[in-house]
């Protein structure tokens, strides 16, 4: 696998799953662009919409944390087929809610389906790649949120156009389900099964190589005879030796990097129009992250042919480093400004990808969703915590400059943490799966 180059059904299978990514992206974005919408038909405040929004994060945490790591144990496919359904439950719930109480219900349940899809499909994209091609693919993989985020706007103000709010989660949940079956035909991790080996596991393996392009193997590698882990032990054996440090790095890095992201993404629109742009000119801002970003992920993958993805990120949290430290000399002409934010989306979302595509690196197969779906579970808390913070300063009277300084420094030490996790990134079971 990591001579092989990907075939036409590897991208195949990987644009399927981008497209899930995709519908991921909808399904926890929508709901901000028909926020006004449902607050005005079902007469929420302020404080219960934020409420609803904070459901979503919640059950993403919960999805990640404790439904992911199943996916060690019953697969990846089953796991991934288990959160669309709950995925699109949740919007069938919010769909028909005539209060806040089950609109928060319905948006934890989609949350929950989310969170164990990303960590799920993460892993089943490393393990379908090798490590070769491993990061290249994991960014075309991690393209689709926020593409499917970005288009969310779009297709929210088409369907208010042409029905109510209620419509965006009608489409929500139809497209979770839509993906069901096409997630059965696809094929499971080679190294699943081989971990698991279980009856005919040589013969579906070679199977599965087959459809990808690859020659058979005579017999399956000596480690799958060790004995298998439960749930609780896999939990356990990512704070052991030798994945204690591991995680603990990764965790800190990705805690970082979302708390700068989703500060940016909560922040920057403001702190435009308190500059005395229009909001407008603020939302085009806010925007502009996202939409460069998708060419931050676009340039890891390339790089990552030459570069390990830990250097990369390394790289990217330094310039967002120097940019947030400078950030008074941008603040000149409203076209410098955009060059800024164009800039801080290539950074944080580059680094962000580089990170998912780090972690399968980390673990061997019969614990990497566990770990994933916990760096990706603690990881969320640093997407609460950033923009809280940004709050409690500005009320305190700090600058939008100040700000964005004293954010440089969780980029040093991201970049910091990506370096040392670096020096620790490489199993000899790389070289298996």
């Amino acid at each position: 696998m990591d001579q092989d180059k990907p075939n036409s059904y590897m991208f195949f299978a990987l644009f399927m799953l981008m497209l899930v990514n995709m519908q991921d992206g909808f399904d926890i974005l929508a709901i901000s662009f028909a926020a006004q919408a449902i607050t005005d038909d079902l007469s929420i405040s302020d404080s219960g919409l934020g409420i609803i929004f904070s459901a979503g994060l919640l059950g993403m945490m919960i999805g990640a944390v404790f439904v992911a790591p199943i996916a060690d144990h019953i697969g990846r496919k089953r796991i991934t087929i288990i959160g669309l359904m709950a995925s699109g439950s949740g919007m069938m719930v919010a769909m028909v809610a005539a209060n806040i109480e089950i609109l928060v219900i319905g948006r934890m349940l989609t949350g929950l389906g989310v969170g164990a899809i990303l960590a799920s499909l993460n892993t089943l994209v490393s393990e379908y790649a090798g490590p070769k091609y491993r990061v290249l693919c994991i960014a075309m993989f991690q393209l689709g949120f926020p593409i499917g985020a970005f288009l969310s706007g779009f297709l929210v103000a088409w369907l208010l156009d042409f029905g109510s709010w209620r419509y965006v989660f009608a489409f929500g949940a139809f497209s979770s389900f839509i993906f069901i079956p096409i997630i059965m035909i696809l094929p499971e991790s080679t190294a699943f099964i081989a971990k698991q080996n279980g009856k005919d596991a040589l013969h579906k393996i070679n199977k599965i190589n087959s459809r990808f392009g690859r020659a058979p193997i005579e017999k399956l590698p000596v480690f799958v005879s060790e004995n298998r882990r439960s749930l609780i032990q896999s939990l356990q054996s990512v704070f052991r030796r030798p994945y204690a440090a591991k995680t603990i790095l990764i965790w800190l890095a990705f805690f970082l990097v979302l708390s700068i992201l989703y500060f940016l993404l909560s922040w920057t629109p403001k702190i435009i129009i308190d500059m005395g742009y229009s909001e407008d000119q603020g939302n085009q801002a806010g925007r502009l992250i996202n939409l460069y970003g998708m060419l931050g992920i676009i340039i890891l993958g390339l790089l990552s042919l030459k570069f390990r993805p830990a250097i990369i990120v390394s790289s990217y949290m330094l310039c967002l480093m120097i940019l947030l430290l400078s950030f008074a000399q941008f603040g000149g002409q409203f076209f410098t400004i955009l060059l800024a934010v164009s800039l801080f989306g290539i950074c944080i979302h580059g680094s962000m990808i580089g990170l998912y595509s780090t972690i399968p690196s980390l673990y061997p197969p019969d614990i990497r969703a566990t770990g994933t779906g916990l760096a990706i579970g603690v990881s969320r808390f640093g997407a609460v915590l950033g923009p809280a913070i940004a709050g409690f300063l500005f009320e305190a009277g700090w600058s939008a400059v100040d700000i964005f300084q004293l954010f440089a420094l969780p980029a040093l030490l991201a970049a910091l943490a990506a370096y040392f996790l670096w020096r620790k990134s490489i199993l000899p079971t790389d070289k298996i799966y």
